[in-house]
């Protein structure tokens, strides 16, 4: 269990909250993270039409494969899910995600679900159990500690919302934390229009790089852009630079975003 950073859901009420939060249809297609003992997927499999249950364990594989060989809406795949590739069948279809994943890998699996919605708009709905301090960073407001690059970068493409606070003693083995059941309820098209995503992202990513810092300090250190660029786009986009970047809401990195790749056209 330490070696994939497991804790067994063991609260059957719980799970049954997990799966009705989902609001599952008959004709849905569900990709299940981390079956781990099947808890999730007894519910999920007699409401859906298709799961999909990507494990990585190997001895946990072998046993769900065993329950669930005379059940062929049910596809057991024993793979690492950060490399996992959904399948053509899925690559326009709508499909929802449910997950009780391993907290150490919370981040790249939020990107991952992410990429996903990208390559696939028609994925729109995930329902995932996370540590409780990265849920509050996730549906944080700027202002706070929490609010961070991540919460930009994803509330840049999804709503986010605390479903359920769930104590460690209704795991197995206990984390340390608590845990919450969070739903991403990804958005048809970004919150904001830009005309680099790219650099709306870098923008966000070197804001946070040092978060003591002001926000101008914090791009003329981590953008790669000479100071001036810095200072005159800030000024463009109306956003004091001894301002700090958890300080910023999406409109306004949006807005920096802008200016700086007009500037940066401008130049060359």
């Amino acid at each position: 269990m330490k070696k994939w950073g497991q804790n067994f859901l063991r609260d059957s009420s719980i799970a049954r909250e997990i799966v009705d939060f989902a609001s599952l249809k008959k004709d849905d297609i569900v990709v299940e993270i981390g079956p781990g003992r099947g808890v999730l997927t007894k519910l999920i499999a007699p409401r859906v039409d298709k799961l999909i249950a990507v494990e990585i364990d190997p001895v946990l594989v072998r046993k769900l494969q065993d329950e669930w060989r005379s059940q062929p809406q049910v596809e057991i795949r024993q793979e690492d899910i950060l490399r996992y590739e959904l399948p053509a069948d899925l690559a326009c279809e709508p499909f929802k995600v449910i997950a009780n994943i391993p907290y150490y890998i919370t981040g790249p699996i939020i990107f991952k679900l992410l990429d996903w919605h990208l390559s696939n708009p028609a994925f729109t709905t995930a329902i995932i159990m996370v540590q409780k301090e990265v849920a509050q960073r996730l549906a944080a407001k700027p202002g706070g500690k929490e609010y961070g690059a991540l919460t930009v970068t994803l509330q840049f493409n999804a709503d986010v919302e605390i479903l359920k606070i769930v104590k460690a003693d209704r795991f197995f083995p206990a984390p340390k934390v608590d845990s919450a059941l969070i739903l991403i309820d990804f958005l048809a098209q970004p919150r904001v229009n830009v005309k680099n995503v790219k650099l709306f992202n870098k923008i966000v990513k070197a804001s946070f790089a040092q978060r003591r810092k002001t926000i101008y300090n914090s791009l003329k250190n981590n953008l790669g852009l000479d100071k001036q660029v810095v200072a005159s786009g800030l000024e463009a986009a109306g956003i004091e630079g001894r301002r700090r970047a958890e300080t910023l809401s999406i409109a306004e990195f949006a807005n920096l975003s802008e200016v700086i790749c007009d500037q940066k056209n401008s130049i060359s």
